[in-house]
């Protein structure tokens, strides 16, 4: 598990981490849990946007995870937090509205296409950041397998068609937008990594979710959005806010056990999820980029998971 040493400076986090090599894979499956889970949530949520909008569904959905994950304290306790653990799960929250809002907004100004694949190589800033400031070591098995993982989520997360007729000043739009997101997700896995090695693996999820909360609340207020309870679309919703909870919260154990590296490759490979059950029930059909990505993703898991 990771160990966590807040020396006397207070913005210097001296983090060392320790895995037992032999148990190296131990976070996939939880990593594979997540990916279901954001996987059937998006799927959920997207067939909830198209009745009631993008933030409405963002924040019952993040509301009614954070529910889930409040009476989940009860039963399994909550470690208390240090000041600088404060700070960062402040920080951490914050990032993740960041990222949201500015994936939505991309999507909302600009295409999919473009959007969605920017968006998502998030895990590229996240893999980059751990190898280099949590000191973790890949194997050139699993260092392949996380490149063959990330390629395949980059090729499924667009349709090849909808590229074709693009001018450039389509292409450009919302990539600001994605461009942040990318970032400002893949810091806060970092952030998130952190705090995990410093408050154990469900405090993390809890306080980030009570965070990204509150600010969705804040924002809709100071803009004057809509947030009545969508009562047309509930069940799709409540179901959202569930396997977003059981996401984070498999993924805080991923991360607790094995080199963010590792993890954060296995769960953001929902997209994969998310095509195949469109695929199934709305009988939308997949690119050729989109079943070359899956292939590289299925390989990835695997070398992954030796």
């Amino acid at each position: 598990m990771n160990q966590l040493n807040i020396g006397a400076p207070p913005l210097i986090l001296e983090v060392e981490i320790r895995r037992d090599p032999m148990n190296i894979s131990a976070g996939v499956p939880f990593g594979l849990v997540a990916m279901l889970s954001w996987g059937i949530a998006d799927f959920f949520a997207a067939r909830a946007i198209r009745n009631v909008g993008v933030f409405k569904t963002l924040v019952w959905g993040q509301t009614i995870g954070l529910l889930v994950l409040i009476f989940t304290s009860f039963l399994v306790g909550v470690f208390t937090p240090t000041i600088d653990m404060i700070g960062i799960i402040l920080l951490a929250g914050f990032l993740n509205v960041v990222a949201c809002l500015s994936f939505y907004q991309g999507l909302q100004v600009g295409k999919v296409s473009i959007v969605s694949p920017v968006s998502a190589s998030w895990v590229v800033v996240t893999v980059i950041l751990s190898l280099i400031f949590l000191g973790e070591t890949l194997s050139s098995l699993q260092a392949a397998g996380v490149v063959l993982t990330i390629s395949g989520i980059f090729l499924i997360s667009f349709r090849l068609r909808d590229l074709f007729g693009l001018r450039l000043k389509n292409i450009a739009a919302g990539v600001q937008f994605a461009a942040v997101s990318m970032v400002a997700w893949g810091v806060h896995y970092i952030f998130f990594d952190i705090l995990v090695a410093g408050c154990g693996w469900f405090l993390p999820v809890l306080a980030v979710k009570a965070v990204t909360v509150s600010c969705l609340l804040l924002y809709a207020g100071f803009a004057k959005r809509d947030v009545s309870y969508p009562r047309n679309v509930a069940p799709l919703v409540i179901m959202v806010g569930f396997l977003e909870a059981a996401a984070f919260l498999s993924y805080g154990a991923g991360v607790s056990l094995e080199f963010t590296a590792i993890v954060a490759p296995v769960a953001a490979t929902f997209p994969l999820v998310t095509i195949v059950l469109a695929r199934i029930f709305f009988k939308e059909m997949m690119e050729v980029n989109q079943k070359i990505g899956i292939g590289a993703v299925l390989l990835g898991l695997v070398l992954l998971s030796v």
